[in-house]
């Protein structure tokens, strides 16, 4: 079968093209709409890393993940941005459309009531003709679209870069049989530099045709340029491709490096905003506070609204230890202590795993198991209320049903709370020695029982 020709071709694609707005609107709409859900997807994933993921309590050892999840956040308004303003401008194009049908004359400037000669020719020369406008908002609509593909694209692959590097360097990925965690993660990030670097030198190589003279040389530049870049950028190189040597090849040098720059230095800003209002939230600090006397990061002065079932947002992360209010009344406090993945080398020197013992069944040494472990950590975690430590409570294991989070109920009898204002602490053995303690979590709340009744 013949190929069609270029003409014939380019004529097909014009057609296309001009009648390809409708599906663009609907395109939108329903992106919109999908897109809407990527932030809370984003706020659930950092959630997700910070107890089942992260290395270490503080906020500090998380930077490059918070990092991360900054840059995906602001990719993902941008991402919706874009959408809304490509809907908007197209609906605004249908109807200017629609307009030029009703009055095919479009603007006549010779007819305009109480404008003089000149100001009629300053309105010319300001505005044209209806016409080229509509077409001008066109081409500015069908490259908004691709800008909106191309920005979920790059964020798609970087975020795939990211997850990559993430997964082979975190320790809490890979189990521990698999071996030494740092010497794993040095030679997969030296074979992730190499095949990043591949392409840069294969364009330096391809500038010098003495050295492609060799063809081992020139089976390499081949090589590095078509197939290390789809290595680093899986499932999206190939339209990210199309789209940007469209734009590199068609802009102006100048105007785009202009572009790119300015996009680079405003997306930049935005991310390093979310950065730090996303640190400063985890510190329990915030951001745009400037009253001089307001409270700082005190859990003992501070009422912080996570920490309370009643008052914590849906999307909001589950702190270490949290309460249902805090106001307190009844015979029983439920306390939930969240267990964190970090915790596990805490854990380790104070708990011993149990052995299964020979010619027990399946489900008898799962509940086995659970006893001895809960046992343990009914002893790990120390908790008290104001002076008083309680040693004898009861401890079961438990997942949030909301977040998903594991952890462990306590159900602490308040006979002993003092009318008012009490300090709830909850603390964990350093270094498996008991006697060397750290705040996992501190919360304050008032007790009231008995009054009002």
């Amino acid at each position: 079968m013949e190929s069609e020709p270029v003409k014939d071709r380019g004529t097909v694609l014009q057609d296309l093209a001009s009648n390809s707005w409708n599906l663009e609107m609907i395109i939108s709409g329903a992106a919109i709409f999908l897109v809407s859900y990527l932030p809370g997807l984003i706020d659930r994933l950092l959630w997700y890393y910070f107890e089942n993921l992260a290395s270490g309590p503080t906020v500090r050892s998380s930077t490059l993940p918070v990092l991360a999840y900054s840059f995906t956040k602001v990719a993902a308004w941008v991402l919706i941005g874009t959408f809304v303003v490509h809907f908007i401008l197209r609906a605004f194009w249908v109807g200017l459309v629609g307009l030029h049908a009703v009055f095919p004359q479009g603007i006549q400037y010779d007819k305009l009531p109480w404008q003089s000669d000149f100001s009629q020719g300053i309105a010319r020369k300001s505005f044209g003709q209806l016409s080229d406008y509509i077409h001008r908002l066109d081409r500015l609509s069908n490259q908004i679209f691709s800008l909106a593909f191309l920005v979920a694209l790059m964020g798609l692959g970087i975020s795939l870069i990211y997850l990559f590097i993430f997964l082979i360097t975190n320790p809490n990925v890979f189990p521990a049989w698999m071996g030494d965690t740092k010497l794993r993660s040095l030679i997969l990030l030296a074979l992730v530099l190499v095949v990043a670097l591949m392409p840069a030198l294969a364009q330096w190589l391809s500038r010098r045709p003495e050295r492609l003279k060799n063809p081992w040389m020139a089976r390499f530049v081949n090589v590095a340029i078509r197939y290390a870049p789809a290595l680093m950028l899986p499932l999206v190189y190939r339209p990210l491709s199309y789209i940007n040597l469209i734009y590199t090849s068609n802009v102006p040098r100048r105007r785009l490096f202009g572009s790119l720059f300015l996009v680079t230095l405003v997306f930049t800003l935005f991310v390093m905003f979310v950065f730090a209002k996303t640190t400063m939230h985890l510190r329990g600090r915030d951001l745009f506070a400037r009253q001089s006397f307001f409270g700082q990061n005190s859990n003992e002065f501070k009422l912080f609204s996570a920490h309370y079932d009643k008052m914590r947002k849906p999307d909001e992360l589950l702190p270490a230890v949290s309460i249902p209010s805090d106001v307190v009344e009844g015979p029983v406090l439920r306390v939930f202590v969240s267990y964190r993945k970090w915790l596990d080398r805490r854990i380790e020197p104070f708990c011993e795993q149990p052995r299964q013992p020979a010619g027990i069944s399946v489900d008898a040494w799962r509940t086995y198991k659970d006893s001895v472990n809960l046992d343990c950590l009914s002893r790990f975690f120390q908790l008290s209320v104001n002076d008083s430590v309680y040693g004898k409570i009861d401890w079961i294991f438990h997942t949030q049903p909301e977040i998903g989070s594991n952890g462990l109920y306590a159900y602490v009898p308040t006979a002993g709370f003092r009318q008012g204002k009490n300090i709830l602490s909850v603390k964990t053995p350093l270094g498996g020695k008991a006697d060397s303690l750290a705040v996992y979590g501190q919360i304050p709340f008032w007790y009231y029982g008995g009054q009002g009744e």
